[in-house]
């Protein structure tokens, strides 16, 4: 008991630091009574330098990291400039580099009815990132990052996208027509941290676009798979993806690129997202190749589209389905086909 509330009096001193050393009004703040005792400790170690010196991977209040005894430090690097804006006017991203934003603000989110079993219910993190040129933008992580402690982000944090979906979003309601540019994170590493700007600009909307290109996605080829004689199955039906025929610009969404790209089928852990299936009732190694479908048709409709809660289920992009399928084929060749309306079961084929 006694180490865990000194564990938490420490955890405390560091927010109220990083809240000082973060906030315009740190300065201010900083003279309060209530801080006294946080000052009184730290002069004491400022008094002492060599007995409490500064260690190997520690970050410096500019954000660096401090890499040896030398006393040189590891450079955080700038934020990428214009890359939510890019988003926004739709034009070409480079992938070669990783982007860097940082964290502006943090919130989780519960998802799913209020009847959910606490068991059954998705946690996802919602954050406001900027970029160096200080345009604002909606990043979302998946639930097992949002559930990973070690990955907890706060404000001022300078993160490094490197598995990630830019896309464009319109938020739901006939009164909010207009789409914004976000991302969705899959995996990423933390840089460091800084200070917030001084001033962020207004959030930006997407540019007024000619429709064929807004609304690729009611506009692409209708293609139907081969089904069974009652219309109950059918079989894998390919198609190509592509900007002009965007199949998983659905349900709001219209990402940059198709998601079977930006977030691989082959590259989703299937023991990772078994600890958030409340559906499983086997482990992985006991699954055959239809359990596993329909595992991974919940994660990334629940992941990717926001689609969650008792009894909330919608058919997946043709793209994605034809890739997780081809990933997990089943045997015949033959698919259980999505029916509306139907209410879900465990491990239905499909």
């Amino acid at each position: 008991m006694k180490l865990t509330k000194q564990a938490e009096s420490l955890e405390h001193c560091i927010h109220v630091l990083k809240v000082l050393t973060r906030s315009q009004k740190g300065p201010e703040f900083w003279e309060r009574e209530d801080y006294k005792g946080i000052r009184e400790c730290l002069q004491v170690i400022k008094s002492q330098p060599d007995r409490f010196p500064i260690k190997f991977g520690d970050r410096l209040p500019d954000g660096s990291v401090f890499s040896n005894e030398r006393g040189d430090v590891i450079n955080i690097p700038a934020l990428t400039d214009k890359y939510i804006s890019s988003i926004a006017t739709f034009k070409p991203l480079g992938f070669a580099e990783y982007p860097i934003l940082q964290v502006v603000s943090v919130k989780m989110y519960e998802e799913g009815s209020s009847n959910t079993k606490d068991s059954a219910k998705v946690h996802l993190t919602h954050l406001r990132l900027c970029d160096g040129s200080k345009d604002v933008m909606t990043g979302r992580l998946p639930m097992h990052l949002s559930h990973g402690a070690s990955v907890v982000l706060l404000e001022g944090d300078i993160i490094e996208l490197q598995r990630f979906t830019p896309l464009t979003y319109r938020d739901s309601g006939s009164d909010k027509p207009q789409r914004s540019p976000a991302v969705l994170i899959h995996t990423f590493s933390k840089m460091g941290y800084n200070a917030l700007p001084k001033k962020l600009n207004d959030p930006i909307h997407c540019i007024e676009i000619t429709k064929d290109i807004l609304e690729v996605a009611e506009e692409r080829p209708i293609e139907e798979a081969e089904e069974n004689a009652d219309g109950t199955m059918e079989m894998l039906l390919e198609v190509d993806c592509t900007s002009e025929h965007r199949y998983c610009a659905a349900y709001g969404l219209n990402p940059v690129l198709c998601i079977c790209e930006t977030d691989p089928v082959s590259k989703v852990n299937l023991e990772v997202i078994r600890q958030y299936y409340h559906f499983a009732t086997k482990d992985v190694s006991k699954m055959d190749n239809s359990n596993k479908r329909n595992m991974l048709y919940w994660w990334y409709m629940t992941n990717i589209y926001n689609i969650c809660g008792k009894s909330k289920r919608e058919d997946p992009p043709a793209c994605l389905k034809a890739t997780i399928r081809k990933e997990y084929p089943e045997e015949s060749g033959w698919y259980k086909k999505y029916q509306p309306g139907a209410s879900k079961k465990r491990y239905n084929k499909k």
